[in-house]
């Protein structure tokens, strides 16, 4: 079907943009992220259900868009495809306080969600860098992590029901408030996590938590992960102390980050090999006091080099300007190959010690960056280069980094999918029955292959 036919039939059921609307489309992380042939913004699941019709009818592929802030290519269009955004959908944000619950549109942000879950004393439990621009809709489809993955699971185990229109029109409405609903197969499951390839999800029931009290905030210089881990036990096992967030940098990334910032929050502690930011709640007393006499065997060990304790809410937002802060870094290195992966916490040093021992012996003037979430052992790699990583070298790169993570109960992707990135891994990766079922789940849901083909499988 030519463009210009498929406007006409899809403006027969929705509302679609002129192209110098889809045009000036934010692409946000990719610019093959609005490169399709035509963009709609359908207004009700009715709209959704008729654009998959006319797309079935015409074999034309339909990618559903979110915030567009994923890092595997779950959005990337190549011209000939339908992408369909969430902006028209009905705005929801109904939060149930007595539950702790709350219904909310995919079209939602996760500030948004925040915000209102906050009038109740309450929070999502998730939270990530592009909190202002990630939408609900996206983060389930990639299972999105964050720092509080740690304590609160993935968007997996807050999603109590979900709302979907399937690849045939059949609309999902299993949207419920409890956590035990045993009824049948837990189709939502495979919706969470498939980026948009199995249907497009269109709302969800969330479990929400209490939310902590103010934080306290300390920023510590540590000669190894070892020694970071022995920091987080302790922490854990202290009566008085919650600890929400145990975010680590590896040197050069810390450094490096460090001259981009307006503060610089390690111009007082030493040169060390890794920098942990600890964020915690102390339920009584005064919170350095209690975490810094919790952690003494730790300073006295030489466990601990040196800690930076926020001493106000602007000290502790310039630390985390340190963490969250990773796009000031492409700027200055632009010529990156990024991993994201998870690794057992016992092998942690080993796994970063091997890795750099690799990365080195391909090219000693390839930089290693290395950040994550320490409490679940998600790192995440950039491997920086003074000049384009060539296709030839990134394919040197990659089992770099990937190779034995499965030997070792890994993972080569943590939070952010396979989209079109990592298809290559996964197949090399991936267990070959779980890929096999995988395979015939879509071929059951989506016969005709439309919904974000290329991406995933």
């Amino acid at each position: 079907m030519k463009d210009q036919d498929l406007r006409s039939a899809l403006q027969a059921v929705t509302t679609v943009l002129s192209p110098e609307q889809t045009a000036a489309l934010d692409p946000v992380i990719a610019a093959e992220n609005t490169q399709g042939a035509v963009a709609v913004a359908p207004a009700s699941l009715v709209e959704i259900a008729a654009i998959f019709d006319i797309c079935n009818a015409t074999a034309t592929p339909l990618i559903p868009h979110g915030g567009r802030t994923g890092l595997a290519g779950a959005a990337t269009a190549s011209g000939s495809e339908v992408m369909l955004l969430g902006t028209k959908m009905p705005a929801l944000i109904n939060v149930d306080p007595v539950s702790q619950t709350v219904h909310v549109s995919a079209n939602t942000t996760l500030a948004d969600l925040e915000a209102s879950a906050r009038e109740h004393g309450l929070t999502a439990g998730i939270d990530l860098a592009a909190r202002d621009t990630a939408t609900i809709g996206g983060m389930l489809s990639t299972n999105a992590g964050g720092m509080e993955a740690h304590r609160n699971g993935t968007m997996r185990e807050r999603v109590l029901g979900l709302e979907a229109v399937m690849p045939n029109g059949t609309i999902l409405s299993d949207l419920a408030h409890v956590r035990k609903c045993n009824e049948g197969y837990d189709v939502k499951q495979l919706l969470i996590g498939a980026e948009g390839t199995l249907g497009v999800i269109t709302s969800a029931t969330l479990q929400l938590l209490p939310e902590p009290p103010e934080p306290s905030t300390f920023l510590m210089a540590l000669p190894d992960t070892a020694a970071a881990l022995g920091v987080l036990r302790s922490l854990h096992s202290a009566a008085q102390i919650q600890v929400l967030r145990a975010e680590a940098m590896w040197n050069l990334f810390a450094q490096e980050n460090a001259k981009l910032q307006t503060v610089n929050p390690l111009k007082t502690l030493p040169d060390a090999p890794l920098y942990v930011i600890y964020e915690v709640h102390v339920a009584q007393g005064d919170a350095e006091d209690v975490v810094f006499a919790a952690l003494e065997p730790h300073f006295d060990s030489g466990g601990i080099l040196d800690t930076l304790a926020a001493q106000s809410a602007q000290q502790a937002d310039d630390i985390w300007m340190l963490r969250e802060d990773t796009m000031s870094m492409g700027t200055v290195f632009p010529h990156r190959a990024w991993f994201d992966v998870s690794v057992p916490l016992a092998q942690l040093d080993r796994f970063v010690e091997t890795v750099e021992t690799r990365i080195a012996a391909l090219d000693e003037g390839l930089q290693i960056h290395v950040l994550g979430h320490l409490g679940d052992g998600n790192l995440h790699y950039s491997i920086a280069n003074n000049a384009p990583i060539s296709e030839a070298l990134h394919k040197r790169i990659k089992p770099a980094v990937m190779d034995g993570l499965k030997d070792i109960g890994g993972s080569f992707s943590a939070e952010h999918g396979i989209g079109v990135e990592k298809r290559d891994a996964l197949k090399k990766y991936g267990d070959a029955g779980k890929l096999t079922l995988n395979r015939m789940i879509k071929q059951l849901f989506d016969p005709n292959n439309i919904c974000n083909p290329g991406k995933v499988l």
